[in-house]
């Protein structure tokens, strides 16, 4: 069950080495070509355990139910200049990019939405989950000029969405949750099993202390946190 894609560059040549392929799920290189990263795509997860050195740990406190998508390239480039790379992305690479990025939203029933499918440099600005000076992409790498990481993703997830078409991208067959989305404010048999699986007390309402709870359980097991326990928090509390 993955839920989101993040776009990357590598910061290297546009060839993947080991390094890379340890960070990302999928590679493009200068050319175009497509190379698969060391780990598979399920040992991010979201019912997995995020052990060092078995999961492509490509975004800092956001690896489960997310995939890496990384462009090889960059090497040397600065944020103050970044044309200055020897190893700046090709069309070719970005071209690449959008198709990748379509079949994987094809195969894990992804929207191509800011919160779903995003860059590195996005993802402080629009999920709120701060990264270390992370600049990919939020540079011209499409038509869009300027700096604005958002508007440089909305041109790409524009081209991912057209490739889509207007089919809808979630399986026909896909089984009905098992559980409800739960919030702070809810109350019931569901938010006894909620609070026993995170061992507070179970009193069946979802107040400030079982929301703290959940915060607590989604920074540790790198999920989106927003307090909200959805199908990805239930499937990484195994449930």
């Amino acid at each position: 069950m993955m839920n989101r894609i993040v776009w990357h560059h590598t910061g290297g040549g546009h060839v993947p080495n080991d390094t890379d392929r340890a960070a990302y799920h999928r590679l493009i290189d200068g050319d175009g070509r497509v190379h698969a990263g060391v780990h598979a795509i399920e040992a991010n997860a979201p019912g997995a355990r995020l052990v060092a050195g078995r999961y492509a740990a490509h975004t800092g406190g956001l690896n489960s139910g997310s995939i890496g998508l990384a462009v090889c390239a960059m090497a040397g480039g600065v944020w103050a200049n970044p044309r200055a790379s020897a190893a700046f992305p090709t069309p070719q690479q970005i071209d690449a990019l959008i198709s990748e990025t379509v079949g994987l939203c094809r195969a894990y029933g992804i929207q191509p939405v800011r919160a779903h499918v995003l860059s590195h440099a996005e993802v402080p600005l629009t999920l709120g989950v701060v990264q270390k000076g992370k600049w990919d992409f939020d540079y011209q790498i499409r038509n869009a000029a300027g700096r604005d990481p958002l508007a440089i993703g909305d041109e790409l997830r524009a081209e991912v969405m057209t490739r889509l078409g207007t089919a809808s991208l979630w399986p026909v067959n896909e089984p009905k949750a098992r559980r409800p989305v739960l919030r702070q404010g809810a109350s019931g048999v569901h938010v006894r099993v909620l609070q026993r699986a995170l061992r507070v007390a179970d009193d069946g309402l979802f107040g400030p202390k079982t929301r703290a709870a959940v915060l607590s359980f989604q920074r540790a097991r790198q999920l989106l946190p927003d307090g909200v326990v959805g199908p990805i928090t239930w499937a990484a509390l195994g449930l």
